[in-house]
């Protein structure tokens, strides 16, 4: 089994230009297995978003580190300037760089300030991505996905690692006899089934659901160009972006209701944010937080998988002409 993770790993990893991987139970499970495999002290210090998926503050928590959590300045992911703040406060160990919605992070730029420090790149949500003309993990130390269902890489269930280091391949249990009786074994996060995974068409399905994905983000930006009630992000990678959701915004409370009602009349599929509330969520207790945000935004994360181009074109057009 631990053959056929691997090589069945590698077919993804060479696309990265990585030499090894590891293909897990969930893409969750990844980040938790590679976190236990740095052996950092306890309460060393990881630094995420706080609009990452709270699975990732779990496992920061689980494997006994201190997240420090960032309200990012634009809202929608860390950038540098971020970073610096950050460092500037708290001896930071690790940064984990989520893409989050599909949108490129400025890596180069974080690996510039932060230039001996563990770098690790959630890829979850982007497929056929470049940061600077190069492909997505040059920049970073590890890359982190997930196979769940609703990811370009839709297989409904696992996650990988890769890397150009293999020290996270050292202690797994591969759910065989060898590897159980390794000394310091860590729980079965490999996944034992996965030379079951046709990595030719899931690369297929994520070609082809990205494709589609650039093209909802094109439509939506050519007919907000020059509205000046709702903003949206200028990617600055052009087509690199994946938009695995488009997000939309207003500092008017009122225009963000009215959208809203406006959206919903019309049908056009949307989602609103979630973040790391420290209220609510318990394994976000005693995290350190800094809140880099000026102004309130009001965001709405619009639809671009499975939506139909022509309803977006003219319901879209419905719900904000009269704004």
């Amino acid at each position: 089994m631990k053959n056929d993770n691997i090589n069945k790993a590698l077919e993804l990893a060479q696309i990265y230009d990585k030499k090894y991987g590891i293909i897990t139970y969930s893409g969750s499970l990844a980040i938790e297995l590679l976190l236990k495999s740095l052996n950092l002290n306890a309460e060393d210090k990881i630094l995420i978003s706080n609009n990452v998926c709270y699975s990732i503050l779990n496992a920061i928590k689980n494997c006994n580190y201190k997240p420090v959590i960032i309200c990012p300045e634009n809202d929608l992911f860390l950038t540098s300037d971020d970073v610096k703040k950050a460092l500037e406060l708290y001896d930071i160990k690790v940064i984990i760089l989520v893409h989050q919605y599909g949108i490129v992070n400025d890596i180069k730029g974080i690996r510039r300030i932060f230039p001996n420090g563990i770098i690790i790149e959630d890829i979850a949500q982007a497929w056929d991505i470049k940061i600077d003309g190069l492909n997505a993990g040059n920049n970073s130390d590890y890359l982190v996905t997930s196979f769940g269902k609703t990811k370009p890489l839709s297989y409904g269930i696992g996650g990988a690692i890769f890397s150009n280091r293999n020290e996270f391949l050292s202690n797994i249990d591969f759910c065989d006899s060898e590897s159980r009786n390794l000394p310091n074994k860590i729980s079965s996060y490999a996944y034992p089934l996965c030379n079951q995974i046709d990595m030719n068409i899931l690369i297929q399905k994520a070609n082809k659901i990205v494709k589609h994905q650039r093209n909802c983000a094109s439509i939506i930006s050519k007919m907000l160009k020059n509205n000046k009630k709702i903003n949206y992000f200028a990617d600055r990678n052009k087509n690199n972006s994946v938009w695995h959701r488009f997000p939309i915004w207003t500092d008017d409370k009122e225009i963000y209701i009215k959208l809203i009602d406006k959206l919903n009349k019309n049908n056009i599929e949307y989602q609103l944010p979630h973040t790391i509330e420290l209220k609510e969520l318990f394994s976000a207790k005693n995290s350190l937080v800094l809140d880099n945000r000026k102004q309130k935004k009001y965001f709405i994360l619009l639809r671009t998988r499975d939506v139909s181009i022509n309803k977006l074109k003219s319901s879209l057009y419905k719900a904000i002409e009269t704004l």
